[in-house]
């Protein structure tokens, strides 16, 4: 009966000298049975509770650059359970028989802590047992050592979280949750094999209506039926496409950066990314006047051309002159475009009053005009895309880092800081990669650097790579579902990529 109720830590020694004693109670005198099985009695009466119950008296925090630890100090360490149960990010450690004796001003600086990993530590007394619930911004499994004293949980940040989806044949996705420079990050990879059959297109928001300007990614998902949406190039405050810009082998918009990269879909299928020259120009009896870009927001000096698309209210009002390109004849039309609507032929270019900067101005009324725009490459081969969509800057080229910062003339504070980031890449062997990197401050997780950006690519097997639109308009949609947002949180955008599993429709890359 006494050997039934020796604590569980008590040494096996000394248990086996307390049975060889006990047993041979026989020949004790008749005196001391009685007493022993009264102090046994008294023993069974105690509540276990209060018997055996530890007490967990002190919980300290340990942050270091790639991991926390949480030290739980006990007078004695009781047994314990894990689980992730009711909450996929929220790990449970359940104490068996032990009870709360951690100071309250303690428990309350726990409710809110300054981690990016780990944000809050719970507690509940339920009965017997108590149950700690640590609140973590990505599904991890602490390691947990032992001492004299208490647990030890770390939880390492750099732990590595990945689920991979496949969408279709040669068609796959997949969620990560990793650190960089001791910042979480979720990144969102959708990988096309080169002969995978699938429609890759690049869609602007106006395309159901000719009117939105705007669109969120998932609604263009939910019309088009998409396997994949992403957000794609730059864009202005009113919709204006600040980036190359092509939709049906229709050359929707171009910048005023002639030569940023593209991604490029060819008539024939051919999957390109790298850099393009995008030249436009009027041609007058043989001769080529330069424009510097189509529907994008004006800039002084410039010759810029607008189709019906283009939110032409937004123009400026004055200090420069409008021409209008109906049935392929050129005729000035005012210094204001109010009241102008254009019809789908009509062409409205603007450019500036000032006469050594309007190359218009020499162009008699009526006089037949065409515009030309070519993309070519960098071998100064013509290239006819179907689609096509512009970034900036390259990101990785033959497999090195290489930020074309200057060169594409994207701002420094665009470039060193840390958001959510959308890129698309080709590995060597021509498999596509398209790229969403996650920031949500309130959850934790950080974005990255245009550098880290690229590096991350690398370690994923691209051989060339470009940044587009990153931000708020960060977004990828799978299967209809918004993967990096809350559709409440979703910004609209003015135009996307958009991947279609279509069988016998292969894309060459």
């Amino acid at each position: 009966l006494l050997s039934t109720k020796i604590d569980d830590n008590t040494p096996k020694l000394e248990l086996q000298a307390m049975r060889r004693y006990t047993m041979p109670s026989m020949k004790r005198p008749p005196l001391i049975a009685p007493a022993c099985a009264a102090a046994a009695l008294i023993w069974m009466l105690v509540p276990a509770n209060a018997a055996h119950a530890a007490e967990l008296r002190q919980i300290e925090l340990n942050k270091q650059p790639y991991y926390l630890e949480v030290t739980l100090s006990f007078d004695r360490k009781p047994p314990y359970s894990e689980s992730f149960r009711y909450d996929p990010n929220r790990y449970l450690l359940t104490l068996t028989g032990c009870r709360l004796g951690v100071p309250a001003s303690q428990l309350a600086s726990l409710d809110s802590i300054e981690h990016h990993l780990l944000t809050r530590i719970s507690t509940y007394q339920g009965g017997e047992n108590l149950a700690l619930g640590f609140y973590l911004n990505q599904q991890a499994r602490p390691f947990i050592r032992y001492s004299e004293t208490g647990y030890h949980l770390r939880f390492y940040t750099a732990t590595r979280a990945e689920r991979l989806t496949q969408l279709a044949t040669g068609v796959s996705f997949t969620e990560k949750t990793s650190v960089y420079q001791g910042r979480n990050f979720a990144l969102y990879l959708v990988r096309i094999d080169p002969d995978a059959e699938v429609e890759l297109a690049t869609v602007g928001a106006d395309f159901y209506d000719g009117k939105t300007r705007r669109r969120a990614p998932s609604s263009f998902a939910r019309r088009l039926t998409a396997d994949v949406v992403i957000n794609g190039g730059f864009f202005g405050p009113n919709g204006e496409h600040l980036s190359t810009f092509v939709e049906g082998g229709v050359i929707r918009a171009t910048g005023v950066y002639p030569t940023r990269p593209l991604l490029v879909v060819t008539d024939s299928g051919q999957l390109r990314i790298g850099r393009f020259s995008v030249a436009t120009a009027l041609i007058v009896d043989g001769m080529r006047i330069p424009v510097s870009a189509k529907n994008y927001p004006y800039e002084s000096g410039k010759v810029i051309v607008y189709d019906h698309s283009y939110p032409i209210d937004t123009l400026p009002q004055n200090a420069m002159y409008y021409y209008l390109l109906e049935d392929g004849r050129l005729r000035y039309y005012s210094a204001s475009t109010s009241g102008l609507w254009l019809s789908p032929g009509t062409l409205l270019i603007a450019s500036d009053i000032m006469p050594e900067v309007n190359p218009l101005r020499q162009i008699p009324d009526g006089t037949v005009v065409s515009l030309e725009t070519q993309i070519t490459d960098s071998a100064g081969q013509m290239v006819l895309a179907r689609s096509a969509i512009g970034g900036a800057p390259m990101l990785v080229e033959d497999g090195r880092v290489a930020i074309s910062v200057q060169q594409d003339k994207v701002r420094a504070d665009i470039s060193r800081s840390e958001r959510s980031r959308t890129a698309v890449a080709l590995s060597r062997s021509g498999q596509l990669i398209l790229a969403v990197v996650k920031e949500v401050e309130s959850a934790g997780y950080g974005g990255v650097t245009l550098r880290a950006l690229s590096e991350l690519l690398i370690a994923e097997g691209a051989y060339t790579a470009m940044n587009l639109d990153g931000g708020g308009s960060s977004a990828i949609v799978i299967g209809g579902q918004l993967m990096n947002l809350s559709e409440a949180e979703e910004r609209p955008v003015a135009n996307v990529i958009v991947l279609k599993a279509t069988p016998g429709q292969s894309m060459r890359h």
